[in-house]
């Protein structure tokens, strides 16, 4: 199979500001008695006029209706009239028992596709070749077809 290439962009000031905010969520709601580890991953999404907004994962009994930190960072934009987003970013708290730091982990499909319906021009920070880039969600999403 062969490799696929990405189209990359180097993180600015803002991102590294944005990615902060998905940490200090991710800090504030991680609940490390609930679900061994509820709100494991905190979400901050960036809008044309550089708001931010975030959002926090929602782990349920009924995995189904789980949810992710992007959407939740997304609906509370959209709740605040914002339909203009530029830069997405995911951070995953370490677990008690893991001698880690916090860590930027990619959007899941679903949250790509999500993203893409409503900003096609978004961008989602994501671990690459040893740092951390930005791709665009389309460009994340190589086989989409509608």
């Amino acid at each position: 199979m062969d490799d696929i290439s990405i189209e990359t962009h180097p993180l600015t000031d803002a991102d590294e500001r944005l990615i902060e905010r998905a940490k200090e969520v991710t800090e504030t709601a991680f609940d490390a008695e609930k679900w061994g580890g509820a709100h494991i991953v905190g979400a901050a999404l960036r809008t044309e006029s550089g708001e931010v907004y975030t959002g926090v994962s929602m782990p349920a009994n009924v995995g189904r209706v789980s949810m992710c930190a992007e959407p939740v960072a997304l609906g509370s934009a959209i709740a605040d009239g914002k339909t203009e987003f530029i830069t997405s970013v995911a951070v995953r708290h370490p677990l008690p028992d893991e001698d880690r730091d916090f860590e930027v982990v990619p959007a899941c499909g679903v949250c790509r596709e999500l993203l893409a319906d409503y900003g096609t021009d978004v961008e989602i920070i994501v671990p690459y070749d040893g740092e951390l880039r930005k791709a665009g969600a389309l460009a994340l999403l190589p086989t989409r077809s509608w």
